[in-house]
């Protein structure tokens, strides 16, 4: 649900190139794994900013979004605490072998901070992206094959049904009455519903696969394109903005280093 396109609406955003996504993306993911600094991170989340004002998305659509995100989070915070050997700054808690410092709880925070940055640009801008729009890009401005972007096409169109295959088993199974509500006991269940949607979805991209195969998007011939894809100027200066803001982040980074 993360990940998934909100319905066609009037955003700033959805009138940019689906690549600019890619590439946003791509550069966030470089620095927030090359600068350990956190006023650089900090810096690639003040840039992020302007995205989140102009995504348009509602509440709903953030709620479906932030809640799986803030869970992972709180999660990654809370294994990081308890995990972690080195216990630096004034102590806030002890209870037998946890021990949490103010170090401790900086190091952790830094962490969830530096994960919810790189996911950021991904839950914005693939929120109004259309998956064919992205294909026709992807051909027309990387010149990839056509069997690769309209089978990523595909992908992208067959996530949904995945998630509906597996609501749909883990349904009959409960109206069956096999599933308990001891989670102990309801594991085997819901790890045969797995396996059953694992089946399903290989032999749905099978048939696609033989699909593909049978109009011919393997021959190596030139395919045309019913649809144009632009690249404008603000796409460019959208890519700048942020290849600027990264530079900055590592220009940081290796600044503390070296003082």
């Amino acid at each position: 649900m993360i990940f998934t396109s909100l319905p066609p609406a009037r955003s700033p955003l959805a009138t940019l190139n689906p690549l600019v996504g890619l590439v946003v993306v791509g550069i966030v993911a470089v620095v927030t794994i090359v600068s350990f600094d956190p006023w650089a991170v900090l810096i690639i989340l003040i840039a992020e900013l302007p995205l989140l004002a102009l995504a348009r998305i509602g509440g709903r659509g953030w709620l479906l979004r932030v809640w799986p995100l803030a869970a992972g989070l709180a999660g990654i915070m809370i294994a990081n605490l308890i995990f972690t050997d080195d216990h630096p700054g004034r102590s806030l808690l002890s209870i037998g072998p946890l021990v949490i410092t103010t170090g401790s709880l900086g190091a952790a925070g830094i962490v969830a901070l530096r994960l919810l940055v790189l996911a950021i640009p991904g839950i914005v801008l693939f929120a109004r992206l259309d998956p064919t729009a992205l294909a026709d890009a992807l051909i027309i401005h990387w010149h990839a094959g056509p069997r690769i972007a309209v089978g990523s096409l595909a992908a992208m169109r067959m996530a949904p049904l995945v998630v509906g295959d597996l609501r749909q088993s883990y349904a009959a199974r409960r109206t069956r009455g096999l599933i308990s509500r001891n989670p102990l006991a309801a594991a085997p269940v819901i790890f045969g519903s797995l396996t059953t949607v694992l089946v399903t979805t290989v032999r749905r991209a099978t048939r696609l696969s033989v699909a593909m195969d049978s109009r011919g998007f393997d021959s190596g011939l030139p395919r045309t394109l019913a649809r144009e894809s632009a690249w404008r100027r603000r796409d460019t200066l959208v890519i700048i903005f942020y290849a600027l803001a990264g530079l900055a982040a590592i220009a940081l980074t290796v600044l503390s280093q070296l003082t």
